[in-house]
């Protein structure tokens, strides 16, 4: 039943922007069913891509920006360099290039200290939306099976860490979707950290919804686990 109201508000609901957008989001938490926010992907300018968040209420609460020379709409690369700021705490998320290296910086909130950490470009192979250019690039591989694993950019940590991702059996999603599961690669680790599963259409290829810890903190700044439902523009 959650599916099937949750699949409805996806196409009634939203936040209250008007703007032009190229794909947008409603995440939900998943024990209470409330809608907690909605994210709007605009069309790219000037190789940049804006994510505008707001709150159920229509308070426009973050902002990232993705930086993409790819020049596609929607996104090119699997490594965008990527600022994210929440105006409710003052926290910032930084992936940048810088005299050929990448730079992570976080700061969890404005009266904090800022975190630095520096890793060469070979040492990450995602950043943050990136991740669905990842899918695309490695559909064939991950469809037949194989486990991808790859060097994700965590500002929030300071590294990169690894991750991998195998195709897993689907359950309550449309016919033809594609199931994906993301988690640690080291063993040890996974005891520790939850999973992020995401489902794809097979046909476009589309993140369909997202089920995981999320890079959007609650309204108490803490972590919090959503699933995200999405929408593209003809």
């Amino acid at each position: 039943m959650l599916e099937l109201l949750t699949a409805l508000a996806v196409t009634a609901a939203g936040c209250g922007y008007q703007g032009p957008s190229t794909a947008w989001g409603l995440a939900f938490d998943p024990d209470s069913q409330s809608l907690e926010y909605c994210e709007y992907y605009l069309p790219s300018a000037q190789n940049q891509i804006k994510v505008l968040y707001f709150t159920a209420d229509g308070q426009r609460f973050a902002e990232k920006t993705l930086l993409d020379h790819s020049g596609s709409p929607r996104g090119g690369t699997a490594v965008p360099e990527v600022v994210q700021r929440d105006f409710r705490h003052g926290e910032i998320r930084e992936v940048r290039q810088e005299r050929g290296q990448w730079l992570m910086r976080y700061r969890k909130s404005a009266h904090a200290d800022w975190r630095t950490a520096r890793c060469d470009l070979a040492g990450i192979d995602v950043v943050d939306a990136g991740f669905d250019v990842y899918v695309r690039e490695h559909w064939a591989e991950l469809v037949r099976g194989d486990t991808l694993t790859f060097n994700f950019a965590s500002p929030l940590h300071g590294r990169a860490i690894r991750l991998r991702a195998r195709k897993v059996a689907c359950f309550n999603a449309r016919p033809q979707a594609v199931c994906i599961r993301v988690d640690v690669a080291q063993p040890l680790l996974r005891l520790f950290a939850g999973n992020l599963d995401l489902v794809y259409d097979g046909a476009s290829r589309n993140l369909l919804w997202f089920d995981g810890v999320v890079n959007i903190l609650d309204p108490k700044a803490q972590t919090q686990r959503l699933r995200i439902y999405y929408q593209y523009s003809p």
